[in-house]
């Protein structure tokens, strides 16, 4: 199959590159010209997904297209996913069959949202298209969304216990005894975060596991 036009997964961190429009003087110029590279990776990075084809020409002709809706379906794609397909196959002239596309997507859709796989796909931090239709969308995005909130909350603690470690790493390095007190300072304020993101996974823990209980969910 031709490359897999998916939406882009945006994390907590995911390019918050901001360039500032006056610099101070006697800036890292370095660090300027890497900020400028990761905003051009972002553009080129977005381009190509709004450029590619879901299918190829012989993809387009051979398609079952009851089972790639189906497959559509289960892989948490919404409804409007057809339209990539569509303009795939538009540009080598050919058809695509919406009807057998939508009875299978039905079908996929609805092995897709139980509450089970919002567990699933909260935990381990997934994209999540808003596709469940409404009968089956309070189950799902309830589960989703307890789940990705503990999610979120075990990558802050341990994106901060990884800054305080660097941190420290710095620290026993630095010589100078203003460097050392700079340094002193940015671990004690992700010191006082990590505090707060550990009484917010305590609380997340929590949540999860009460939802579980209440539904009758395997953690």
């Amino acid at each position: 199959m031709a490359l897999d036009c998916l939406s882009p997964v945006l994390p907590d961190a995911a390019l918050p590159v901001k360039l500032r429009a006056t610099l101070a003087w006697g800036s890292n110029i370095m660090s300027i010209v890497m900020s400028v590279g990761r905003v051009a990776a972002a553009i080129i990075a977005f381009s190509a997904l709004a450029s590619c084809a879901t299918l190829n020409e012989e993809e387009c002709q051979s398609t079952n297209w009851m089972q790639l809706g189906q497959k559509d379906g289960m892989a948490g794609q919404p409804a409007s996913y057809v339209d990539n397909h569509r303009r795939a196959c538009g540009e080598h002239g050919l058809p695509v069959d919406d009807v057998q596309w939508s009875v299978g997507w039905q079908q996929g859709i609805r092995a897709f949202c139980t509450p089970e796989n919002g567990l699933i796909h909260g935990r381990e931090g997934r994209y999540y298209a808003n596709s469940c239709p409404p009968e089956l969308k309070a189950g799902f995005d309830g589960a989703y969304a307890v789940a990705k909130a503990l999610h979120d909350a075990r990558q802050t603690r341990d994106r901060l216990i990884g800054e305080i470690s660097t941190l420290e790493a710095e620290l026993r390095k630095a010589e100078d005894r203003e460097k050392k007190r700079e340094i002193r300072r940015k671990i004690d304020e992700r010191k006082s975060d990590l505090r707060v993101a550990e009484r917010r996974l305590w609380d997340a823990e929590g949540d999860y596991d009460l939802y579980v209980r209440t539904n009758g969910l395997r953690r």
